[in-house]
């Protein structure tokens, strides 16, 4: 009647090998870990150290800010400070002939930021004033992927073409 028989007990035997290995595998799926450390045992205090190891841990109530947030608090207390200042000083104080000294400005320029973004930060610092004119000249300099990461100092308002050889260039 089989005209393949050793064929059908071969798949007779597979599927029952199958069915062993699965239950011996289920088995052992269920048995405890080696290491001891089940979450459901463990105390807050043992789990936060144990994934300390691998992830930064924060306290449920613990305020954590973005880099964003951080510099415009960052800029807002800096501005209270400068007007509780200004608003202390005495206005009738003769002024004493000093030069002119420009004030430098430095700025810090992040891994994978766009042209976009450092535009952005230029202008927020008042390097610059107009974000299509240094992204024009960014372009003709070829220098929109090669703007260098790290710490750039300006002095003042600068004119466009410095700032972006400052820029694109390692320092």
């Amino acid at each position: 009647m089989f005209k393949n028989r050793s064929y059908v007990f071969g798949i007779g035997t597979g599927i029952i090998v199958g069915a062993i290995l699965l239950q011996l595998m289920s088995v052992r799926a269920s048995a405890p870990g080696q290491t001891g450390l089940a979450l459901d045992e463990m105390d807050p205090q043992k789990l936060k150290v144990e994934a300390a190891k691998y992830y930064q841990v924060f306290d449920k109530n613990t305020k954590v800010f973005t880099q964003t947030e951080l510099d415009e608090t960052v800029l807002k207390k800096v501005k209270e400070e400068t007007d509780k200042l200004a608003a202390g000083k005495p206005q009738d104080k003769p002024k004493v002939n000093t030069p002119e000294v420009t004030p430098k400005i430095i700025i810090y320029v992040q891994p994978n930021l766009d042209a976009t973004a450092v535009s952005e930060l230029l202008v927020k610092s008042g390097i610059i004033t107009d974000r299509k004119a240094f992204i024009t000249e960014l372009d003709k300099q070829g220098g929109s992927t090669k703007i260098q990461i790290g710490y750039h100092v300006f002095e003042g308002v600068t004119e466009i073409p410095k700032v972006v050889t400052n820029l694109i260039t390692v320092q």
